[in-house]
């Protein structure tokens, strides 16, 4: 990357980092924000992001400021949108980090004539920032995390944070706790999550509960996390082979379920959100990734350390998106060595 001009930040300057996007995008967000405040510590550093994912910043120590976007109601109320530019214009920032460009964001920071715009260039909408970054994500060279950290580029020197991290209230745990003693679950234990939200090809649902049935049948004790829908979709999947699960689907808010997950000894999951939440709270898991190259993990791979990343057996697929058949020639039996080999891992520390 050629020399840049550096962003002149003083102590009481405000800095707006925005990350609109999705729970796993705002966690690999996290290590920037918490670089740029060990840099800045006497600047305002301040984080804006989809109202569903932005519990993940709250008690965070280096975030100054959490403003909340529903991305829903920006697209079809002008009202809204007028609302939020006002919130924007009240913040008086020196300068904001536009991670992921959207476009009716980036046109906002523009009306709200924030001085320094920085974001990427070669888009449409690269003419509302006024410093642009010269990288492309499009050849997944690197982890997401990483293309983030590109930003630091425009700003003093000094250390780096790499691994992102969340942080939990001791009334979370508690209530944590309680849920799980609802659902029957013995510690330790087992996260299985079968779900993506549509962010990555899902491992069959089925091959979920054999493998929690071959847990439960090696006494490992397991817990299914997601949606009241996906938990159904288990229930009905599960009665059919005769294996009666134990759920918390449903049961949890996004702060409640980093509460299950910092608790619990695995997480296996899908290339999605709460596979990121779990890296943040030092829990190990097991990815499951499709061998696609715009979903790979070498961009969104877990950034816990030991953590397991399993593939299909296909070097490339070539399915179309959300009907991947790949997924299932990942075997049960490789996912559930790997579990228990990190559940050992664990117990044995």
């Amino acid at each position: 990357m050629p020399p840049v001009e550096k962003i002149d930040l003083k102590d009481g300057d405000r800095l707006l980092i925005s990350r609109t996007d999705r729970l796993g995008d705002l966690v690999l967000a996290l290590p920037f924000v918490e670089t740029m405040k060990r840099r800045y510590p006497k600047c305002s550093i301040e984080v804006l992001a989809s109202l569903y994912a932005s519990p993940i910043l709250e008690n965070n120590p280096h975030v100054d400021r959490i403003m909340r976007v529903q991305n829903d109601m920006l697209r079809k109320d002008k009202l809204y949108k007028k609302d939020l530019l006002h919130k924007i214009k009240l913040g008086n920032y020196k300068a904001v980090v536009v991670l992921f460009p959207e476009r009716r964001i980036s046109q906002l920071f523009h009306k709200a004539e924030i001085p320094v715009r920085i974001g990427t260039a070669g888009r449409f909408h690269s003419l509302f920032f006024n410093v642009h970054l010269l990288h492309s994500r499009k050849s997944n060279k690197k982890h997401e995390s990483d293309y983030n950290l590109d930003f630091l580029a425009f700003f003093k020197n000094g250390s780096i944070v790499y691994k992102p991290r969340v942080y939990l209230l001791d009334k979370e745990l508690k209530y944590a706790r309680r849920i799980l003693s609802e659902a029957n679950v013995e510690f330790p234990f087992v996260v299985l999550h079968p779900g993506s939200g549509g962010s990555a090809e899902c491992w069959p649902m089925h091959q979920f509960i054999e493998l929690y049935g071959a847990l439960a049948e090696a006494g490992v004790n397991v817990v299914i996390s997601g949606s009241e829908d996906e938990g159904e979709a288990c229930d009905k999947m599960a009665q059919g082979k005769g294996i009666s699960l134990k759920k918390i689907t449903g049961r949890t808010d996004l702060r409640t379920l980093a509460a299950v997950l910092s608790l619990s000894d695995v997480v296996v999951s899908n290339s999605t959100g709460p596979l990121h939440l779990a890296t943040a709270l030092d829990t190990q898991v097991v990815g499951l990734y499709p061998s696609k190259t715009i979903m790979s993990p070498r961009r969104w791979g877990p950034l816990g350390n030991n953590d397991i990343v399993i593939l299909p057996e296909t070097d490339e697929c070539l399915c179309p998106v959300n009907q991947c058949a790949c997924m299932e020639t990942i075997s049960v039996e490789s996912v559930f060595e790997a579990v228990t080999s990190l559940h050992l891992q664990h117990q044995t520390r």
